[in-house]
């Protein structure tokens, strides 16, 4: 009898801590979720990275993003990602990059010579370039103006020892592309990749060189030796004041002769990518994305004040006094160990989105002054 009540008295005291548990790290919920797979959300994005994700204005509006040769979309309401089909899209090739501004969204494919796909709302325009370079578009740069940029790469040569690749970057006016002036030869993480305008220049970062200048004269930035081939810059954001681009162990301020921040966890530390965006609170954050390289192990994401970027630059470090990730996000890992592609923000809708490498495209919802926590789509 007694043995019977002790089993009654378990169960009873079990089902107590059950009721009494919060869903979060903490609580008993959050240990059961680590026993979830985590390939949660849409399976297109799991275990892969997006070449880009943006936002087009429309009724409704839309997220769109990339995968492979895959173009997806979700209602900016909604949570379930759709196929959609690309009219005339070249086989044989993936989207390479995707850019938007206002109800237009502009895709291109590669290694498919000179593709970019218009998409109004309504039509897709599978002319809308007059490139004719024969070469491949590699990259979509949208400055916050609405200038876009098409890069282009080629390449020549079979092996190591005579392989050259050479990456030019046009400027489009009105459906017509013309050359920028600026190329890049044979250098290590070379592919421009960056934009930021402070309204009259722009600056292109493309690994172990910096382009500034109007969009139809860019030419090579001064840039201090802390960015070189073995130590590239991947990021380029305009805060409203000055241009922040992001390098390998620092932060660099273009807009103030490239001076240096302090060091972010380490010298070789590849930051992929600067954002500056709401934080819990209130107030502004900066955001630097952390992206794996060759050997390294680095991942996850650095935050601090932005006030801070309006002071002693060097003084720029990452903060810990607050977190953006909210501990009641739905998944217990977050980008902690994931390597940050590149950060994306609609700040219409107050959604963050982080691409990662090979882990999937997760999300982060501001509203009330706080984040919601780290989410995979």
């Amino acid at each position: 009898m007694k043995r019977i009540l002790n089993i009654a008295a378990a169960i009873l005291l079990a089902a107590a801590v059950l009721v009494s548990c919060e869903p979060g790290p903490a609580g008993l919920f959050a240990l059961l979720e680590e026993e979830e797979p985590l390939d949660k959300g849409t399976a297109a994005f799991n275990a892969n990275t997006a070449a880009f994700v943006t936002r087009v204005n429309g009724a409704p509006d839309y997220y769109y993003a990339a995968v492979g040769a895959t173009l997806l979309r979700r209602d900016v309401a909604g949570t379930t990602w759709e196929t959609v089909s690309v009219p005339g899209a070249p086989a044989g090739s993936i989207i390479s990059s995707g850019v938007s501004f206002g109800t237009d969204l502009y895709i291109s494919y590669a290694p498919a010579a000179d593709t970019i796909f218009h998409f109004d709302g309504t039509t897709w325009d599978a002319t809308y370039d007059n490139l004719s370079t024969g070469d491949p578009v590699q990259s979509l740069l949208m400055a916050s103006n609405g200038q876009m940029f098409a890069v282009t790469q080629a390449s020549t040569g079979t092996s190591s020892s005579d392989y050259s690749t050479e990456y030019s970057i046009f400027y489009d006016t009105a459906g017509t592309f013309a050359s920028s002036g600026a190329a890049v030869t044979d250098v290590a993480s070379g592919r421009p990749n960056s934009v930021a305008t402070d309204g009259s220049d722009y600056w292109i970062v493309a690994g172990n060189k910096v382009f500034t200048g109007v969009e139809n004269s860019l030419a090579e930035d001064a840039i201090p030796a802390d960015i070189s081939a073995t130590k590239p810059a991947f990021g380029a954001f305009y805060d409203g004041v000055r241009v922040l681009i992001s390098g390998t162990g620092y932060l660099f301020n273009a807009s103030a002769a490239y001076a240096k921040s302090g060091t972010f966890g380490s010298a070789e530390r590849r930051l992929s990518s600067v954002i500056v965006v709401p934080k819990n609170g209130g107030g502004n954050a900066t955001l630097v994305g952390v992206k794996s390289w060759a050997s390294d192990e680095y991942t996850g994401y650095y935050e601090y004040d932005a006030a801070l970027n309006a002071g002693l630059f060097s003084s720029v470090v990452p903060s810990t006094a607050y977190d953006m990730v909210s501990d009641n996000s739905n998944y217990v890992t977050t980008l902690d160990d994931l390597s940050i592609e590149g950060f994306y923000f609609d700040s219409v809708g107050q959604v963050l989105f982080a691409r990662t490498v090979k882990g999937g495209l997760w999300s982060n919802t501001y509203s009330g002054g706080v984040w919601s926590g780290w989410d995979r789509e």
